[in-house]
């Protein structure tokens, strides 16, 4: 029998053998308990004096345990993909775009059974690495390869902060994070508060998701950008790929990155329907690293190994206009 477990655990015996001697504790067992898995932790720094990680824990026991009822039973989420039936189309989809939208996108015809053919404008994620630098070091900008344009997106350079103001993560945020995980993300990102990966991982991630597309028949083209789409009696039924080649479908995903102007600029002008949405502007604010960890960690911890740089968020709104601010990410 598979319980949840909820438990506080000291900042000093962090680990999976305190974690396993606290659950046997609170649920008054000597024998026969193990963990399943972690399904949350997060450190809680409310007490100054002593840190705890509150940790969400699924223990397997055996059926006979007396005090089941105390504990709720752990149903396995449905990782069924029964809903996502095999299609057949006559035509082989286009994703133009090969960033996070045009990437889950081509996974999940994927898991439909269909092969889909993608274009990117940029290069792939290890000729665009080189651009970046080259960028950093020289100031060359190559304008169809750099952070914001090429295989991975811009997140790809982002650091890699899986940041959700959800208090929960829901079932679709979930699933893409054991998509992160199946292409070599490690499995504490599904249950750490705020997990990080790095550009590093990210990096083989989308290689790996790349291999992957690629090895069940889909297609890909780089340094592809879309400089014209097809329309005819207002429905879409191609593109054409640097104004030289035609490919023609029905089934069209546009997965462009916010920098794409100029191919937001090409729907506009042939009659797509575009929806204006607010945006958020931004400031970048730096604060000494010491200051914070001094602030948020106390006298007591403030050195502490394994802390690492302390988080912190801020939010004003203003009731009578209805307009606030807030912090988006911090980077440490």
């Amino acid at each position: 029998m598979d319980l949840i477990v909820t438990l506080q655990i000291p900042f000093e015996k962090d680990g999976l053998e305190h974690y396993l001697k606290a659950a046997a504790r609170k649920m008054e067992i000597d024998s026969g308990l193990s963990i399943v898995k972690i399904l949350s932790k997060s450190l809680d720094l409310k007490n100054s004096a002593q840190f705890h990680y509150s940790l969400s824990l699924v223990v397997r026991t055996d059926d006979s345990y007396p005090n089941k009822k105390q504990f709720p039973v752990f149903k396995v989420p449905d990782e069924s993909t029964s809903e996502r039936a095999i299609k057949t189309i006559n035509e082989r989809p286009i994703i133009v775009g090969f960033g996070p939208a045009g990437m889950f996108a081509a996974l999940e015809l994927i898991d439909h059974g269909l092969k889909p053919v993608i274009f990117e404008r940029g290069k792939r994620i290890d000729d665009r690495t080189a651009d970046v630098q080259s960028f950093i070091r020289k100031r060359t900008l190559n304008p169809e390869s750099n952070i914001q344009f090429g295989e991975g997106g811009a997140g790809s350079y982002s650091d890699g902060k899986l940041f959700s103001r959800r208090n929960e993560n829901t079932s679709t945020v979930n699933r893409v994070l054991r998509t992160y995980i199946k292409f070599g993300a490690p499995e504490e990102i599904e249950y750490i508060s705020k997990p990080h990966l790095g550009t590093d991982v990210l990096c083989k991630i989308v290689r790996n998701m790349r291999h992957y597309i690629l090895e069940r028949g889909g297609e890909i083209h780089y340094s592809a950008k879309m400089t014209d789409i097809l329309i005819s009696e207002g429905k879409a039924f191609g593109i054409r790929i640097n104004n030289e080649k035609e490919y023609l479908s029905s089934h069209i995903f546009i997965a462009l990155g916010h920098s794409a102007r100029d191919t937001f600029e090409l729907l506009h002008g042939k009659g797509v329907a575009l929806e204006q949405r607010p945006i958020s502007v931004g400031v970048r604010i730096e604060h000494p690293v010491e200051t914070i960890n001094r602030m948020r960690y106390g006298d007591k911890y403030v050195n502490s190994p394994g802390l690492g740089a302390a988080t912190y968020s801020l939010n004003y709104t203003n009731r009578n206009i209805r307009k606030g601010v807030y912090t988006f990410c911090m980077c440490p």
